[in-house]
């Protein structure tokens, strides 16, 4: 596997950023899932915690592996994952909508990063 230091010049900041994010992103989850739940109008805060780890255990991989398209792919489908878990929450307050409106505005930022640093790897075509 090649390490973050062999990843092109180019995608280097993305991923480490990309990687940093989900590390923090997912022990927040897994530290604080209840309070997570409570205000996005989530019922589960078991699944906020698994999705807590799902998104640590990525984080790693991607400072770990560095440029691992696998490692990558499996980011994004965890994002896929999580919206799908964020369309079942039944927000009642205006707190709850405001920390439901963050979730998807943060997933939408990690899937565009996603996105980018998958770009920035992919092989130059002339």
């Amino acid at each position: 596997m090649a390490s973050l230091s062999k990843t092109p010049a180019a995608a280097r900041p993305t991923l480490l950023v990309l990687g940093a994010a989900s590390l923090i992103i997912g022990l927040l989850k897994t530290a604080k899932p209840e309070a997570i739940a409570r205000n996005t109008g989530m019922a589960e805060a078991g699944m906020v915690r698994t999705l807590g780890l799902r998104e640590t255990a990525a984080g790693a991989g991607l400072l770990l592996a560095g440029p691992n398209a696998p490692w990558l792919a499996a980011h994004g489908l965890g994002l896929l994952g999580q919206i799908a878990v964020l369309l079942k929450a039944r927000p009642t307050t205006s707190r709850q909508w405001r920390g439901l409106a963050l979730g998807y505005g943060v997933l939408l930022g990690l899937t565009l990063a996603d996105l980018y640093a998958a770009r920035r790897l992919a092989p130059a075509r002339s």
